[in-house]
């Protein structure tokens, strides 16, 4: 890292990793311990309360079931017994079937209209006077009464509900002929509130159900396994505690207390106003938000720990595209080929950056090429200029000279007309090559009018027709009379086409094909295609043959494509070349559509 360390990348993106992390780390864990405190204690809270107000959905449930099968019971048609009297039969028949049918209840008895038991489920309760209880008196006169869950001294102090149902007559249905006396059994109820808590040990919370009469008194209980008798002593202090403190509170709440998480809801004074308690020990509910601090803390050392090198390993991968970036500066000093793409890495600033970069090195590099191409234009109108001066005139005497000579040769001079013949077409070919020069070295501007192609391109069709039948080279067209007209300078646009169909004939073999047909690129451009099924042009041959003086055909003076592509690019137009070797070629030149003219 050299003399000033702290001075590298490396370490500078160290340090801001290690503050970046360690302090907000640090505030930003502390405060979502808080209130992921607050946050789990509240969410368990409402957990425990919802589980309070399920078991007394399900106690009052089950006794409201019994209390249904007493109405149903004393109202059977056996009941009819009571008016006879004699009842001892099947009366009592009945309810012991409905005992072991698994009635919850301790004890089921009939009382005549005097209070006494006439029938029961078993026979020591048989002629017992009850015509003096406050439930016996409301039934026989036609109200039904419910006490409890209360200690039953004749039920050896079990808690039981006493639910007094009048027996209704019959005949007359407005008439009682007796009372129906059930003692649901409380343990029922409080089998249904552990279920209850057993069926969530499988979800992972572990509770406790303390359930409170409407007097604040405890009526049950379902603690957990293996609680002792003083953990059990301290839960129902605690219970006692909060019923004593909010006797007129709200109905639903929570708690923290004796380090346990209570929470309670009371039932409605129709359904008895008990009050469930569940409590789960404060370390279990949050236990998830300590596990999740110390988590947290190992997270956060790992994380430092992972910045930190994360931060040497990022400072060296953004050095890296800048030392590319800097040896690739200098590669755009060298003349000659193209700097060698910056790989792209990334799409932030440095991606951006490397990607103009590559953008500029490519058009650094063309605007070498067109330079070079300018300065050859350049010298190849130097050289047209001084070629005009200094052979055209002599090659017109030479040619001129040459005729005159032929015509005054006698008739059997054969070989000596030959001769001369051959002189006239050598001096013809220096005057066009000497003409071509001129033509890529210092073009016509195009003088542009709207005009339709299909004219101009029959004409170079037919004018190299014949030189094609001599080569047995077959030209078929597809010209549409009637396709959008161009913005063009007609003469220059039939030397253009006419060089491509000449380069098509000359590359092709006996028997070749070329087709030609205009077409129209969208909205705004019109042009024609030259197509031909000869060698084809290699991909690496295929960016060089618009450049002057270079050609692919032995014999070829490689001016005819450059002056194809000086004409084209005059008329902001463009000639484009798709080929695969060995499958033909095919010369597309698209020019600009006549504004307003169709």
């Amino acid at each position: 890292m050299g003399v000033f360390p702290l001075r590298s990348l490396r370490a500078k993106l160290s340090l801001f990793a290690l503050l970046l992390v360690l302090l907000p780390g640090t505030l930003l864990t502390l405060i979502a311990y808080i209130d992921a405190r607050a946050a789990l204690e509240r969410s368990a809270g409402r957990q425990l309360t919802e589980v309070a107000h399920d078991a007394l959905d399900e106690v009052a449930e089950v006794v409201a079931d019994a209390r249904k099968d007493l109405h149903s019971w004393a109202r059977q048609e056996v009941m009819r017994d009571l008016i006879v009297g004699d009842i001892d039969k099947r009366v009592s028949r009945f309810l012991r079937s409905l005992e072991a049918g698994g009635a919850p209840f301790l004890t089921l008895l009939c009382l005549d209209r005097s209070g006494h038991v006439v029938a029961a489920d078993a026979p020591r309760w048989l002629g017992m006077a009850y015509g003096e209880r406050d439930g016996a008196r409301a039934a026989l006169a036609g109200t039904e009464l419910a006490t409890g869950p209360q200690p039953i001294a004749e039920e050896d102090g079990k808690l039981a509900i006493e639910t007094w149902i009048p027996i209704p007559d019959p005949d007359r249905p407005d008439a009682v002929i007796g009372a129906l006396l059930g003692r649901f059994d409380w343990a029922r109820a409080m089998a249904v509130v552990t279920r209850i808590r057993r069926n969530l040990l499988p979800h992972g919370l572990t509770i406790d159900v303390l359930l409170l009469g409407a007097d604040g008194a405890t009526i049950g209980a379902s603690w957990r396994d293996g609680l002792s008798e003083s953990d059990v002593a301290a839960l129902e202090a605690a219970g006692t505690e909060i019923a004593a403190q909010t006797p007129a509170g709200p109905a639903v709440g929570t708690r923290t207390t004796a380090g346990v998480l209570v929470g309670w809801d009371r039932d409605e004074p129709a359904r008895g106003g008990r009050r469930a308690l569940v409590m789960q020990p404060l370390v279990e509910a949050l236990g998830p938000v300590h596990g999740m601090r110390r988590k947290v803390e190992t997270a956060l050392a790992l994380v430092l720990v992972a910045a930190l090198l994360l931060a040497g390993a990022w400072a060296a991968r953004l050095a890296r595209p800048l030392r590319e970036l800097t040896l690739a500066t200098q590669e755009v000093t060298r003349a000659g080929s193209p700097p060698p793409p910056v790989p792209i890495r990334s799409r932030d600033e440095i991606g951006t950056l490397a990607t103009a970069f590559n953008a500029m090195g490519t058009a650094l590099h063309r605007a070498q090429e067109d330079l070079l191409a300018a300065a050859k234009f350049a010298f190849v109108g130097e050289v047209a200029a001084g070629v005009a001066h200094e052979v055209r005139t002599p090659l017109g005497i030479l040619r001129s000279s040459a005729q005159m000579l032929a015509r005054s040769l006698p008739a059997d001079q054969g070989q000596s007309a030959e001769l001369v013949d051959m002189i006239v077409g050598e001096v013809d070919r220096i005057d066009r090559v000497v003409a071509g020069l001129l033509e890529v070295a210092r073009p016509r501007a195009p003088q542009l009018e709207p005009a339709r192609l299909a004219p101009f391109l029959a004409r170079a069709i037919d004018f190299i027709e014949p030189q094609a039948r001599e080569k047995r080279v077959v030209l078929t067209r597809s010209l549409d009379a009637m396709a959008p007209r161009a913005l063009c300078d007609a003469e220059q646009i039939y030397q253009v086409a006419l060089n491509l169909l000449v380069n098509a004939v000359q590359i092709l073999p006996a028997g070749g094909r070329v087709a030609v047909r205009t077409v129209v690129a969208g909205s705004d451009r019109v042009g024609f295609e030259v197509t031909d099924d000869g060698p084809g042009i290699p991909t690496e041959l295929r960016e060089r043959i618009f450049t002057p003086f270079f050609s692919a055909r032995e014999g070829g003076t490689g001016l005819g494509l450059a002056l194809v592509q000086r004409m084209v690019q005059a008329h902001q137009g463009t000639v484009t070349v798709d080929s695969e070797v060995g499958r033909g070629a095919t010369f597309r030149v698209l020019l600009p559509i006549a504004g307003g003219h169709t």
